[in-house]
């Protein structure tokens, strides 16, 4: 019980750990440089822009809006979170998008960018970024906003990512700061977000599908990933080539985040178990992507 408890709370702070990344590339990187994020963060950002250009609405100094904003779109989402996942990943949820709602609200924005030249500080901050929000699905928990919609995208759609439905989003986000603002903005602003989607689902293991090829001597394999690991397989008898002793290949697809407890159940089995993995590979069918690590 001990053990598990700190297991959890070591997926906790990383959690946290990954939304104060996130807050602070927006702060450091973006908000100098007067450009858009993406997802809810964006939609929060251009809130604030009509309700203070358009209605001329004031809000005090020294505190960024745009997180209490986020916080406010997020509500609704938090009931979609506990129906999609669980109880875990909406409790986390709730903690940890209050916490980047806070960050992204008490941080200092530096008055000029740290990095002189726009580009190389969109291609920093989109890495730092896309690293944080990653780094806090894989831990099992979301920023919210189009992370949650974008998990619910997910698992309904076998073919799709977090990552995707922020491409989507953000598209609408940077024609209205292109609109608002200047084409420029709009530019320098995509490819923060682009960068950061890459580095979000390399991180997020859960993204990357691999196929497993198991040669072992031992059949009752196959039984305990359906039993352990709680994922389908396919075996066939075949025959090695230099001793020309039957051996049995079992073939699964599971994420990369599981590739360790595959390794680890199958040489518990079969110490001498051959396992080969392919990455590079694109699914089409029924497999569920998992999101409460």
């Amino acid at each position: 019980m001990v053990r598990k408890m700190s297991g959890e709370a070591w997926k906790m702070f990383m959690a946290i750990v990954g939304v104060f990344l996130f807050a602070a590339a927006f702060r450091i990187f973006l908000v100098p440089l007067n450009l858009y994020s993406g997802g809810f963060t964006g939609v929060a950002q251009i809130i604030l822009v009509i309700l203070q250009g358009l209605f001329h609405i004031t809000f005090p100094a020294g505190i960024d809006f745009t997180g209490i904003f986020l916080w406010l779109l997020n509500l609704p989402l938090f009931f979609l979170a506990w129906k999609i996942v669980s109880r875990t990943f909406f409790i986390k949820t709730i903690i940890t998008v209050f916490l980047q709602s806070f960050f992204m609200s008490v941080i200092p924005a530096p008055a000029k960018p740290i990095i002189q030249d726009t580009l190389t500080c969109c291609l920093a901050g989109g890495v730092i970024s896309g690293f944080g929000v990653g780094l806090t699905l894989k831990y099992g928990s979301s920023g919210g906003g189009s992370d949650i919609v974008g998990i619910y995208c997910a698992k309904r759609f076998p073919d799709f990512s977090v990552g995707k439905l922020t491409i989507l989003l953000n598209a609408a986000i940077y024609a209205f700061s292109a609109v608002h603002h200047n084409l420029e903005t709009a530019i320098y602003s995509m490819v923060f977000c682009y960068v950061s989607g890459i580095v979000m689902d390399r991180v997020h293991y859960q993204n990357i599908m691999t196929c497993a090829t198991i040669i072992t001597r031992e059949p009752s394999i196959c039984d305990s990933i359906i039993r352990d690991l709680n994922r389908g397989c396919t075996t066939w008898i075949g025959q090695g080539g230099y001793l020309k002793q039957p051996a049995h290949i079992i073939m699964t697809v599971i994420s990369k985040y599981e590739s360790r407890s595959l390794k680890r159940l199958v040489h518990q089995t079969d110490p001498g178990a051959f396992i080969t993995f392919n990455d590079k590979m694109e699914i089409d069918g029924n497999f569920e992507k998992r999101f409460d690590a």
